[in-house]
């Protein structure tokens, strides 16, 4: 039976200030229970920061995360070889999703409620 939260992540906001590029990635533990990347523009490369224009000039840059889903996740930047990188804040949006069900698992997953008696609400 299934009763793992999952959430359904929407979008990251950074506020940073760098000098030139840097990658973006966002690793959960959907589906298979590893921590893997799930955030790509080429196959697991991630995405681009642009630069702001120099240490201490601010700009904030959203990246929208369709699809991405998990019940754990840690997000990874790794600045270009001569990148200054400074982050100033990060946000990560997500909605809960009451039941995440894995068909794909040995054995597969089930949801099922306990038995409900007909008319049995409480009422007078």
């Amino acid at each position: 039976m299934a009763f793992r939260k999952c959430n359904d992540f929407k979008e990251i906001t950074l506020v940073y200030a760098s000098n030139g590029p840097a990658t973006l990635q966002l690793y959960t533990d959907m589906p298979g229970g590893a921590l893997a990347a799930r955030l790509t523009e080429n196959a697991g490369a991630g995405v681009t920061l642009a630069s702001s224009g120099g240490p201490g000039v601010r700009i904030t840059q959203t990246v929208a995360l369709d699809g991405i889903r998990g019940t754990e996740f840690y997000p990874k930047i790794t600045p270009g070889s001569t990148t200054q990188f400074e982050l100033y804040s990060g946000v990560v949006y997500l909605r809960p999703l009451g039941v995440y069900i894995d068909g794909s698992l040995t054995p597969g997953e089930i949801w099922q409620t306990v038995p409900i008696a007909p008319g049995a609400g409480g009422g007078q």
